[in-house]
């Protein structure tokens, strides 16, 4: 699903134009980003929680110099879905 096809749905199921759409889900992500970029984690019921984490020095192969590096520690967004996202998406049709 892309940007402007979430933007759609969400204005069809909340019976809101489309800017106003857009304009919401601008708001939660920015609003998750902040919250994200303070180390703090946010849960959203029936879809999961989103988290940080410190990532350690760890080797990496690079393929394109076709070397092992030393890649540095840092911060990274982890997801971790909830028990009923995982058991909807295990339940669904396997098509194609």
């Amino acid at each position: 699903m892309t940007h402007t096809e979430l933007v759609q749905s969400l204005a069809r199921s909340l019976d809101l134009s489309q800017r106003q759409a857009h304009d919401l889900l601008k708001a939660t992500v920015d609003t998750l980003r902040d919250t994200l970029s303070h180390q703090t984690g946010v849960t959203i019921p029936e879809l999961g929680t989103f988290g940080t984490h410190v990532r350690r020095e760890h080797k990496a192969y690079n393929p394109f110099e076709k070397r092992m590096v030393i890649l540095p520690t840092r911060r990274v967004v982890s997801f971790h879905p909830s028990t009923g996202l995982k058991g909807d998406v295990r339940d669904a049709e396997v098509t194609g």
